[in-house]
């Protein structure tokens, strides 16, 4: 369920501060989300020039949980499961884990994952077709992402369903491109992070859990 719209609020004024557009954007919110997950929630925003933007907010008290489950879960399952005869290293499996939640918890590394990944895509045949939203540097902090609010639909909800196996092929050539050209990997390719864009572009969405490929 969405947390109130009061706590994101003021984590979006802690986060940001006294930054020039801030108190504007905060009055742009509206009462609800569009979106709500378990580590944040996303809101429909304004900047002062008139420029719409998703606002991704994390879950307050959020890391607080994460690091309490991981530890029942290292120390205490992981140990249980083993002795009942699970087979494989399940306490570095957990601590693998933790390391990715607490990865998805830094909003400003996110911001650079998506950033990093447009620069790839410069002067490449996909650089036309397929995109990450604009970070608004500004407004993005730790707790809080701002970026550029893109029109689409989720490809499992897409109202042109035949341009679909279009863009599933699109997004395993990005896909691989990712990871045997630049040596990362967006871990996210779920539909809901999966837009088609009204001109028919890929949007590619949540840049919090991203790997490194040796």
């Amino acid at each position: 369920p969405a947390f109130a719209t009061d706590d994101a609020r003021a984590i979006i004024e802690d986060e940001l501060g006294g930054a020039p557009g801030a108190a504007a954007l905060v009055r742009s919110l509206g009462d609800a989300p569009v979106a709500a997950a378990s580590l944040g929630q996303v809101y429909r925003g304004r900047l002062e020039d008139g420029t719409e933007v998703a606002l991704k907010v994390q879950r307050p008290g959020i890391v607080r949980t994460i690091a309490l489950d991981m530890v029942l879960i290292r120390d205490v399952v992981a140990p249980l499961a083993s002795a009942f005869g699970l087979p494989g290293d399940l306490v570095a499996t957990a601590e693998e884990w933790g390391r990715g939640f607490v990865n998805e918890l830094d909003y400003a590394a996110e911001a650079a994952n998506g950033e990093a990944f447009t620069a790839s895509l410069r002067g490449s045949a996909l650089e036309s077709a397929v995109f990450a939203p604009a970070v608004v540097d500004w407004a993005s902090r730790g707790r809080v992402l701002t970026t550029e609010w893109v029109d689409g639909e989720r490809l499992d909800r897409c109202s042109a369903p035949d341009d679909v196996p279009r863009l599933c092929s699109l997004a395993m050539n990005t896909y691989l491109e990712m990871m045997l050209g630049e040596g990362t990997l967006h871990c996210d390719p779920h539909p809901g992070n999966l837009l088609r864009t009204t001109d028919g572009r890929l949007c590619i969405l949540d840049w919090g859990l991203v790997a490194e490929i040796k």
